[in-house]
């Protein structure tokens, strides 16, 4: 799962991802260039970029003098990709699309995007261990304390221009919705943070994640912020999301970072957990609520970011591409780029007519919840598709999808 990057990481990140470098990308003698993909389009460069960027250390974007915008890994000092297959001890390169190949890099002209290197301003706090950070003259200190033998909650204590600030985060839940104490005793469920996440905001924004533990689910995060240098400091809490919950980007280069998850209601819906693709989502802190930006113009090339990468893995992995639990995300993301006629038609082209999961109906007329099992019927996979898009948001469906819900 993605992590969150400090403010001076996001500030390099910024640099390399949005001036060209000036460098020789030129190589000699062994060395050389992975070339995993290329493009004419710079956004789906990047997107791929970003879906391989656990493959190694360096991962580029560069242009070259065809045009194309290459996105490469390396450099390595093999002369073939079997033999750099066969040194791959640690297994990140994993699988390769056909058509790479190594290259010395003789018609690349400039770095245009290269993959931040991992840097977390998340950091854990517990019951013996305080998180501190500061910004001028804003600091914060985030700890645990007891309030029951077994049980314990955050807290929260700051100081800005105007004056100290105090919150408690979970004191007032129900016995057993509290953390254990347990939990604060260096398991990481807990970590905090600090980041510019409001366009105009005087200080930077406290960050809190409580992780409930378990195979998938789920972070809750708590935000402290303050919109005007006169407002009182507040609280906006997030729902519960699989995983990590939000990682922070800086998507539209305003110099403000935006929360970017995944669309958690696309998770086990037409596949497996694993199986599952779910769409970007992208929300701000606005008027202190946290609001989806994913549509708006000037997040469009994430989207097309988003889509490039989870095609290149899907390209890798032919199989991919028969899958409902991806094929249904997929349609999603190709529906909010206007592209969702063509991608209906591949999807009733692929689709697993029977895969196990999948909306059902009560044919008794009670709630799905309430059926008894012999009453449940599965609803044929594209209309139920249909009308989760349509439920969810992913509009305006395509003509073909429509018929489906007549």
């Amino acid at each position: 799962m993605k992590k969150m990057i400090s403010l001076a990481a996001l500030a390099a990140t910024l640099v390399g991802a949005n001036a060209a470098q000036s460098e020789t990308l030129a190589l000699t003698g062994k060395f050389h260039w992975l070339l995993l993909a290329s493009s004419k389009d710079k956004d789906q460069a990047i997107g791929i970029a970003r879906a391989v960027s656990s493959m190694a250390d360096t991962i580029k974007v560069v242009t070259s003098k065809s045009g194309y915008f290459g996105v490469i890994a390396g450099p390595y000092a093999y002369k073939s990709i079997k033999d750099l297959k066969k040194a791959d001890k640690d297994s990140r390169i994993g699988d390769l699309p056909k058509d790479a190949v190594l290259t010395q890099g003789a018609n690349y002209i400039e770095t245009v995007w290269q993959a931040p290197a991992t840097s977390s301003a998340l950091i854990p706090y517990t019951l013996e261990k305080t998180a501190e950070f500061s910004s001028g003259d804003f600091n914060v200190k985030i700890n645990a304390q007891k309030l029951e033998p077994d049980r314990a909650y955050t807290v929260v204590d700051g100081k800005d221009a105007n004056g100290p600030f105090h919150f408690d985060i979970g004191k007032d839940l129900p016995k057993d919705d509290l953390a254990t104490a347990e939990e604060f005793l260096g398991m990481n469920y807990h970590n905090a943070g600090i980041a510019k996440l409001i366009a105009g905001s005087p200080s930077p924004q406290v960050v809190v994640t409580n992780f409930s533990g378990g195979a998938h689910c789920c972070t809750t995060t708590t935000f402290i912020v303050k919109e005007k240098p006169t407002a009182p400091w507040s609280l906006i809490t997030s729902p519960e999301l699989d995983g990590e919950g939000y990682w922070f980007e800086d998507v539209n280069g305003d110099g403000t970072m935006e929360l970017v998850s995944v669309d958690n209601r696309f998770l086990y819906s037409f596949g497996s957990y694993a199986g599952s693709f779910a769409p970007i989502e992208i929300h701000q802190l606005i008027a202190g609520k946290i609001m989806d930006v994913s549509t708006n113009q000037a997040m469009r090339g994430r989207l097309v970011q988003d889509l490039a990468g989870i095609e290149y893995s899907a390209n890798v992995t032919p199989d991919t591409w028969k899958q409902n639990g991806f094929l249904a995300g997929w349609v999603a993301s190709k529906i909010r780029l206007g592209q969702g006629d063509e991608a209906w038609a591949l999807f009733m082209k692929n689709y697993e007519k029977e895969n196990g999961f999948g909306p059902q109906e009560c044919t008794s007329g009670q709630k799905v919840a309430d059926c008894p099992n012999d009453n449940l019927k599965a609803i044929p996979i594209p209309k139920a598709l249909a009308g989760f898009l349509r439920d969810n948001g992913y509009t305006p469906l395509p003509a073909a999808a429509l018929k489906e819900l007549n």
